[in-house]
């Protein structure tokens, strides 16, 4: 099971992250019910979600990309997949961040972007996914299905990222530098931090993309 957000106030979080700086990597799937709305897959913020390291399925982008970003209150960066997601679809998102100036993001293993910009440490805090949480409130809710959230604390490959997109769970890539990993498989559960994750507002379980254990 993945689980299911409304679009307009479900999201899942914790209150503190296992990793707060670059290098990293976000990973996730996901299932939109529309190509229309900037839906936020999931992000590392700070308390107050100025600043952080984002992932964003861009249906209000011109060819509904991938968004991958890091911003701090003043400035920022993003790359944009060269493809776009689909709805009710399941795709594959992610996005590694080698270092303070770099972004690259991924869509299904591949249509990869990458930019560098200003070096910037936002410092996050906290990990919300199904929603932005952005001057002390949420927005940018998914609607639809998020499952498999992994974090690393390294940049991933280009051929480590194409195996999670072909359904390898996250604990099998790169184990040693798995942090957080939530497959979302009915119970909130983060199986490699322990991290308590909090349901706000009523996500619901859901049918789950075909991944490898």
């Amino acid at each position: 099971m993945a689980y299911e957000f409304n679009g307009t106030n479900q999201r899942l979080n914790t209150t503190s992250t296992p990793v707060a700086a670059a290098p990293l990597t976000l990973a996730c799937w996901f299932r939109a019910d529309d190509v229309t709305t900037n839906r936020c897959l999931f992000e590392l913020a700070t308390s107050v979600g100025v600043e952080g390291f984002r992932l964003i399925a861009a249906g209000a982008i011109a060819g509904d990309p991938i968004f991958a970003d890091y911003v701090v209150p003043t400035s920022g960066t993003n790359a944009q997949s060269t493809a776009g997601y689909t709805a009710n679809t399941f795709h594959h998102a992610a996005a590694t961040f080698p270092n303070n100036t770099t972004v690259t993001v991924y869509l299904d293993g591949g249509n990869s972007a990458t930019s560098t910009g200003l070096a910037l440490n936002p410092a996050p805090t906290r990990i919300n996914i199904g929603a932005r949480f952005a001057a002390s409130s949420a927005g940018l809710f998914m609607d639809g299905r998020i499952a498999e959230v992994g974090i690393w604390n390294a940049a991933l490959t280009t051929a480590e990222i194409a195996s999670l997109a072909k359904g390898m769970t996250c604990d099998k890539v790169r184990p040693q530098s798995l942090v957080f990993y939530a497959p979302l498989v009915r119970d909130l559960i983060d199986q490699k931090g322990g991290l308590t994750i909090t349901n706000n507002n009523g996500a619901t379980v859901a049918n789950h993309p075909r991944v490898y254990a």
